[in-house]
Parts: C-alpha cells; sequence; structure tokens
C-alpha cells in the first residue's frame, strides 16, 4: 500500500536523521506490550496546545514473536481517516501530541506541528519531537483522501540520542563547549506552584528554557509568561500533585509570571511575580 510504504520510509529516514540509537527487541524473544497510546490533533502549536479539534486512534505496537532481524526498530502505530482536509489543517496553526496512556494522559512522549511542504502527491510529513525526555521520536505522514478527508499515520519509536559506544575513528564530534550543543541544551529551571505562590528563579539568563512545573498545591494552578510580543503558557491546568513542562527560548528583557486561573484570582492572590532575562 503506498501510503504505508512512504510512511514507514519516511519513519526510517527522521529516526536516522536524530543521529541516536534506537531500542530495539532482542532477537527471538516476544516482543515486549506497550500501553495503548492516545493521540490527539490540537489547535495551536506544541508550545502552547489549545483545544482537541481531531481525537485519532490509539498507537499500539504489535505483540508476538519477533522475526528477522534482532536489532530491528520496534515502532508503534496508528491510522486513522478524519474528517477534515489537509488544506484546512494548514490554514491555521495546529499540532499532533501522542500521550503515555490513557491513565497518564498528562504525560506526553512526543509531539509534531503540523507544517512543511506538501510533496507532488499532496502528501504532507511531519517530524514528531520527543517531549520530557521520554525517549520516543517519530513522523506523521497526512494524505488528502475523498470527500475532504485526510488519511492520517502516526508512527513513532523509542531513541536513545547520541547512542553508545566510542565514535568511528576520525569522526568530528561536538563537545558540550561547542555552540551546537550548547544550542541544543535548554537550561532547566524547577518551578513550583502552591496556594498561593510561585516559587521559581527571578533572574536567568537568556536563551533556550524548559521550565519543569509541579503543582503542590490544593487547587488547579497555570503558569504563563508574558513580555513584548511573547506569550507562553501551559496547554492545561495542572491538578493538584501534577506536573508538566514548558519550553520557552526567552530574549533578554523583563517578564511577568502568573497563574491565570480564577479569572485572575489566583494572580491576585500572590501568584505573580517579575522575571528578568539578561
Amino acid at each position: 500500500m503506498k501510503t504505508s510504504t512512504i510512511g514507514v520510509t519516511a519513519l526510517a529516514l527522521v529516526l536516522a536523521s536524530l543521529g541516536g540509537s534506537f531500542l530495539g527487541s532482542a532477537g527471538s524473544q516476544a516482543q515486549e506490550a506497550s500501553p495503548s497510546r492516545p493521540s490527539h490533533i490540537h489547535a495551536g502549536d506544541c508550545d502552547e496546545l489549545g483545544e482537541v479539534i481531531q481525537p485519532l486512534t490509539f498507537l499500539t505496537v504489535p505483540g508476538g514473536e519477533v522475526s528477522g532481524n534482532a536489532d530491528a526498530v520496534i515502532a508503534e502505530a496508528a491510522f486513522t481517516s478524519i474528517p477534515r482536509s489537509l488544506d484546512e489543517l494548514l490554514t491555521e496553526d495546529h499540532a499532533l501530541k501522542v500521550h503515555l496512556s490513557r491513565e497518564q494522559i498528562q504525560t506526553y512522549l512526543a509531539c509534531g506541528d503540523i507544517g512543511g511542504t506538501v510533496d507532488a502527491d499532496g502528501a504532507l510529513i511531519v517530524g514528531m519531537k520527543e517531549l520530557d525526555g521520554s525517549g520516543y521520536a517519530g513522523i506523521a505522514y497526512l494524505v488528502p483522501a475523498g470527500n475532504g478527508s485526510t488519511s492520517v499515520s502516526v508512527m513513532i519509536a523509542r531513541v536513545l540520542p547520541g547512542g553508545e559506544g566510542a565514535p568511528a575513528a576520525g569522526a568530528q564530534t561536538e563537545t558540550a563547549e561547542t555552540p551546537a550543543a550548547a544550542d541544543a541544551a535548554p537550561e532547566l529551571v524547577d518551578v513550583t506552584l502552591t496556594n498561593f505562590a510561585i516559587d521559581m528563579p527571578t533572574e536567568l539568563a537568556a536563551g533556550p528554557i524548559r521550565f519543569s512545573i509541579v503543582n503542590n498545591g490544593a487547587a488547579p494552578h497555570n503558569l504563563v509568561i508574558e513580555g513584548d510580543d511573547l506569550r507562553k503558557t501551559l496547554a492545561n491546568n495542572l491538578q493538584p500533585g501534577q506536573a508538566g513542562s514548558l519550553n520557552a527560548d526567552l530574549p533578554p528583557g523583563t517578564y511577568v509570571v502568573y497563574c491565570p486561573v480564577g479569572e485572575g484570582a489566583h494572580r491576585a492572590n500572590g501568584m505573580e511575580l517579575e522575571l528578568t532575562i539578561t
């Protein structure tokens, strides 16, 4: 089938481009089962997800004995026909996200912003990046179908960025001091939300930052970072005990950080601070 062939080939190319080694199966052993992975198409982008506009079929991995090459990469996949055209998905920002499981719906594995160059057949391949150190990356393959619908194939596989072992003789490697490596590693910042306070640093260096946010309060909370022409927020409120992450590339300046829950009530009760980026 043309869609499956192109989709699987593209998955291999995308995963190979990550430069990592893959977690495959052990030869002749039973393939490990995984929970069904919910996936959805959202309004917005991976950093600022909006509402779910289209649920997709859960991703699964085939069970049973592994045959063929013992080093084969085990992929999880789902195929869905949705009553929305690809043009509609490209007219405004949309993103596709895969969750860990139905029970842990707030834990995300991978996300892809829907966009790129449509090929000669009208199809679009979207790369899906790893989220929160999950170890999973993959692709989504969107193909226009009849009556304004779209066939959506989502495939992910577990990868270990960088792999193991020594580089080949003569190969050039990047150290932690090279610009490329520095650009790839965001600063990790812990944020704790309580009733009613935000505990986090108030001065940070400019550049990519990953805010690791936990709600230790007794009520739902969220986090907004606002500055000139920039606004970042969690897609969903964090319930008590839940955690999430927010990625932002912040240039120098002054930002306000606050909780937007309660139509401004949490902010008015003290969940607001000033963040200086230098």
